[in-house]
């Protein structure tokens, strides 16, 4: 976030955390223990300082992004959430997008076409994955590609998330992608399983999930849920809206993310000035 945020700013980054990322960074058997958002920010970071002008970063590209295809890629066309371990195959919607936007940045600036590839099929099998009232479903087995559990369904991969990535794919001709953010986006405004609008206006602040009932204060559930359907093969689907309640919490990403995927967009005003935006 530093390396991305300083060359967004045109900042220059302290001498301490310069430190701190260059001991990271030329560390390579410290790579071993990166999870799928630890890879894919820095990436995204290195090559951000790369555009900014800043060729220090840039010789860390390559081989971070060599790790990603040779050990975070699975051959079902999505993202691990791991280099190694038993978890690994257990990958959440946040991997696939900070692994899908780190390929795009890096095919982009490097014209590597297998990174495009990469995250132009990550993206389609995410699409073709997406809930019928626009869910994007939390958690997935990468091995295999299939959904192994919806729940929760989270405000902030609707707004925030997927449109930051569906932007990428857009730009690169996946012509599914605007119709796919557009109708996640509505599943916040109340196009969801509760007819239910996801914001507080009065707040200023969203509500972060739909979870089943039961499992406000426990993952357990949900671990065992993930091992029988991965085990099994089996694939998983949106259950009743009665078992389903809200999780009343807004933490301050996921407001952050809503500025980074609608701060420069201008194209989409029925989600931009929609009246749930409107002052009073």
């Amino acid at each position: 976030m530093a390396l991305w945020s300083a060359a967004e700013l045109g900042l220059e980054i302290p001498d301490p955390v310069k430190c701190e990322l260059r001991a990271i960074l030329s560390d390579e058997s410290r790579w071993r223990s990166f999870r799928a958002q630890d890879l894919g920010m820095l990436l995204t970071g290195v090559v951000t300082q790369a555009r900014a002008g800043e060729n220090e970063w840039w010789r860390y590209a390559k081989p971070l992004y060599r790790l990603l295809k040779e050990r975070f890629h699975s051959e079902s066309g999505m993202f691990f959430d791991a280099p190694f371990g038993l978890r690994r195959r257990f990958s959440s919607f946040a991997t696939q997008t900070y692994l899908s936007i780190a390929c795009y940045q890096y095919g982009e600036f490097s014209n590597d076409a297998s990174a495009l590839v990469m995250a132009d099929t990550c993206v389609r099998n995410l699409i073709a994955l997406q809930g019928s009232q626009g869910e994007w479903p939390w958690f997935f087995d990468a091995l295999s590609g299939r959904v192994i559990d919806y729940y929760e369904v989270y405000s902030v991969h609707q707004y925030g998330m997927a449109p930051a990535l569906l932007e990428w794919a857009e730009r690169f001709g996946q012509r599914q992608s605007r119709d796919a953010l557009v109708k996640g986006f509505n599943w916040v405004l109340g196009c969801n399983q509760l007819r239910r609008p996801m914001l507080v206006p009065e707040l200023n602040l969203t509500i972060r999930s739909q979870v089943r009932k039961g499992e406000l204060t426990t993952r357990t559930p949900r671990v065992f849920r993930a091992l029988k359907n991965a085990w099994l093969g089996h694939g998983e689907r949106l259950i009743d809206a009665a078992d389903v309640e809200v999780r009343l919490e807004c933490r301050s990403y996921e407001l952050g993310w809503i500025l980074w995927s609608f701060g420069r967009r201008t194209d989409l005003p029925e989600l931009t000035h929609n009246v749930a935006f409107g002052g009073p």
